[in-house]
């Protein structure tokens, strides 16, 4: 006897019993779907951390110019999930690290790595969801690009002070430590309105371009957040 298999998945309806009928085909095509986009988060992955660590390597010996905070803002629009998004700058960090110079100390590490996030975080904040795509307006887009390195400075160097031995730790200190970095922090802003700039520029025509069937990310990918 012939028959059409279909999945039915029962659910309560405003308080009453009922069922949802979804069909093979339409099921296997949403999961053709949910594995490509899986695929694509993964490439994108490795493109944003080699990319980054390739840009650490070429610009290692001018101060703090680097595409670090570029790979976290685009991962923060990209990825729908937010573990996938803050990894980006940490391996991109890891990775490059290999062949420079390292901090010197586990904590002074620990800071660097932590102040990388932020560019994540204040995405994450300052986008909005539309058409299956985040956004950031022009005022989003420049904090973006601003913020990022006033934090990284402010945090780096307080670390520093507080946990270096090169300045006492008093507010003189303190002081000190801010005056002898701010040649530094040119390159930190440069090089963020730089590589923000590009990331900016790169994922709006990705998503632009990107068709319906497409979509980044797939509505309803689990383990996404």
């Amino acid at each position: 006897m012939a028959c059409v298999e279909q999945l039915r998945i029962e659910h309560l309806h405003h308080g009453g019993g009922g069922s949802v009928v979804i069909e093979p085909a339409r099921l296997a095509k949403r999961s053709t779907q949910l594995k490509s986009s899986m695929v694509r988060d993964w490439l994108m992955f490795i493109v944003l951390v080699a990319l980054g660590a390739t840009g650490r390597w070429l610009f290692r010996d001018v101060p703090n110019f680097t595409p670090t905070a570029g790979a976290a803002v685009f991962a923060g629009l990209y990825f729908r999930s937010s573990i996938m998004a803050f990894l980006v700058p940490l391996a991109v960090m890891v990775v490059s690290n290999i062949g420079i110079q390292s901090y010197g100390n586990w904590g002074m590490l620990a800071v660097v790595y932590a102040a990388l996030l932020f560019p994540v975080i204040l995405t994450r904040i300052l986008s909005r969801t539309t058409s299956n795509h985040r956004h950031l307006k022009p005022m989003g887009m420049l904090a973006c690009g601003v913020l990022p390195s006033m934090f990284f400075f402010v945090t780096t160097n307080v670390a520093v002070w507080y946990g270096g031995e090169m300045y006492p730790p008093t507010w003189p200190g303190l002081v000190t430590c801010f005056t002898q970095a701010i040649p530094f922090y040119h390159y930190t802003l440069l090089g963020d309105l730089l590589f923000v700039g590009i990331a900016l520029v790169s994922y709006e025509t990705l998503a632009s371009t990107d068709k319906s069937s497409q979509a980044l990310p797939v509505e309803g990918y689990e383990g996404r957040t």
